[in-house]
């Protein structure tokens, strides 16, 4: 009974120094205050409301933990405007209340936010993701700021956005223009006496290259050199302002009776792009050369050196960013042209306009751009003559070509598939195109293939069931993807009409077809008069496969959009 009242008595004088200290009111200096603040959380330690010892013994804990506390007992204050009311003493017994100037004192950042005292008001540095303008309570939405640019669309996520952009423009914020252009292209004709039967084709291919391209100081500028014995500018790229005038002045090119002097071209085009009253942008440009051409220079020795001293320049000396070479002519040496570019994905022929097209858009357009997409998943089939009237050194040296194509165009371009046929009067399958993640696996078994007792060959049939049946999905097959025919043969044919009729077929299939000229006993104008052009027969010399390069640079290109020049918004 007496304990009973000894702990009523207890309570009431806490009560009673309760109602005291209420009225209690400290005014401190900020400074002293914030010797023992810090910033509060907004959350509750049960134990600074109900452990009176722990709290006297945690005093700054339980202010960060009291903020509930804090509310309530100075909603009451008598604190001036321009100061604000905080808990001098947290604890339950005998709390109490002070007025500071301060205002960070009333810890009103939240979320871990760092609060710095102003005037008679605070600021908030918020933790990445919470609004300084609702001092770090609610999620701030990054996309007020408006940061997608060229009319991208914004998305807000957490102490991040997102932009969905047009599709000209990419980037972070749709900063990167995808619009290609500032590029000089120089064309250099060869118009010697080789080329004097297809000098309107190569017209025909630069006309049609200035007409899709976009023309301007800002855009793609133009120059042509014609050359023989020597090289002449037929125009540079200040002569003209536009495409009427370029395409009038094409018609002035014209074949001549002299050889091919390559190297002298060369250096003049170098000498164009590194001079301004030609109207050249130097390093604000991009510098192309397009060499139109049947890889037989007269100089080779002589142009090949000079490439190769171009090439070898570091990217910020070079004066020329690429050396392009296009096959037009009635017999065509790749390997020389494999040399000049110095990759095979820059030796084209003037039947894959849009793969050399595709390339100069990628290569003058943002890096990052996706406008222009690299395609490598080329379906190839080879197709082998296996008659036995075949010589057997000219029959090695075919098999030799066969294990060069195979290990070239893997090395080059690992998405490619590669199947094998032989054929003599019926067609026969050595492997299918799901071989190809074997390349020693293909290389024995077509170095295993032997001549077989027929003496003549019938290459149309073959052609036609490989059009009906060889790139079916069941023999590995991908669709869509670009489809080549490799005939390897001694090209001592009997059908040249059934054959050409079956390659105009395949071309209107979209397969393509190319021959593989190797061995002493085989025939290179059989070939050219049943392929739909000479740059679609590969030369092979003794003991030199380089030319297969240029055909491996074939299993890789690129499409762009149509609408890459077009502005969107």
């Amino acid at each position: 009974m007496i304990c009973n009242g000894v702990w009523i008595y207890v309570m009431l004088c806490l009560a009673t120094d309760e109602v005291i200290s209420s009225k209690v009111s400290w005014n401190l200096p900020a400074s002293v205050a914030k010797s023992f603040l810090t910033s509060r959380h907004e959350r509750s330690d049960p134990r600074c409301d109900e452990v009176e010892g722990y709290c006297e013994h945690n005093k700054q804990i339980c202010m960060q933990h009291n903020e509930n506390s804090r509310e309530i007992r100075c909603s009451t204050s008598s604190c001036l405007p321009t100061q604000t009311c905080y808990l001098a003493t947290p604890c339950p017994s005998h709390w109490q209340i002070g007025c500071t100037d301060d205002q960070c004192l009333s810890f009103p950042c939240s979320n871990g936010g760092s609060c710095h005292d102003l005037t008679g008001s605070y600021r908030c540095n918020c933790i990445p993701g919470w609004d300084e303008a609702t001092s770090c309570s609610t999620d701030k939405n990054e996309c007020l700021s408006v940061p997608c640019q060229n009319g991208g669309s914004c998305t807000d996520k957490w102490a991040n956005f997102s932009c969905h952009c047009t599709k000209r423009f990419n980037g972070t914020t749709c900063e990167k223009d995808c619009r290609p252009g500032h590029a000089d292209i120089t064309f250099i004709v060869d118009s010697s006496s080789s080329q004097e039967s297809d000098i309107n084709r190569t017209i025909e291919f630069i006309s049609k290259f200035v007409n899709k391209l976009p023309m301007g100081a800002n855009d793609y500028q133009f120059s042509v050199i014609t050359y023989g014995f020597t090289a002449q500018v037929l125009f540079d790229f200040n002569d003209f302002s536009s495409k009427p005038d370029i395409l009038q002045a094409l018609k002035q090119i014209h074949g001549i009776h002299s050889p091919t002097y390559t190297k002298v071209a060369l250096s003049k085009a170098v000498e164009l792009a590194r001079n301004t009253t030609s109207g050249s942008r130097l390093t604000n440009a991009s510098h192309y050369i397009i060499l139109l051409y049947d890889g037989l220079s007269s100089d080779r020795h002589d142009a090949e050196n000079y490439a190769l001293s171009l090439n070898q320049l570091s990217a910020y000396h070079r004066p020329i960013r690429s050396i392009m070479t296009v096959a037009v002519g009635r017999s065509v040496d790749h390997s020389e042209m494999v040399m000049l570019s110095n990759k095979p994905e820059l030796t084209f022929d003037l039947l894959h306009f849009d793969d050399i097209y595709n390339k100069i858009l990628k290569d003058t357009a943002h890096k990052d751009c996706t406008d222009c997409m690299r395609h490598t998943d080329t379906d190839i089939i080879i197709l082998q003559d296996i008659n036995i009237n075949q010589t057997s050194v000219g029959y090695r040296s075919r098999q030799e070509a066969i294990r060069r194509v195979i290990e070239k165009v893997v090395r080059y371009n690992a998405d490619a598939h590669i199947g094998l046929y032989s054929y003599t009067n019926n067609i026969s399958q050595v492997f299918s195109l799901f071989w190809s993640n074997n390349t020693d696996k293909m290389v024995a078994a077509a170095l295993q293939v032997d001549r077989k007792g027929n003496l003549t060959s019938n290459l149309s049939f073959a052609l036609n069931q490989l059009r009906q049946k060889g790139f079916i999905s069941s023999n590995g097959g991908r669709g869509s993807n670009r489809k080549i025919i490799v005939i390897v043969s001694d090209g001592k044919w009997l059908d040249f009409a059934n054959i050409k009729r079956e390659v105009t077929l395949l071309q209107q299939s979209h397969i393509e077809v190319v021959g593989v000229v190797a061995g002493q006993d085989c025939s290179y104008d059989n070939f050219v008069s049943v392929l739909f052009d000479p740059s679609h027969v590969y030369y092979v010399a003794e003991n030199d496969f380089t030319s297969l390069e240029s055909f491996a640079g074939m299993t890789s290109y690129y499409k762009c959009d149509n609408d890459i020049f077009i502005k969107r918004q």
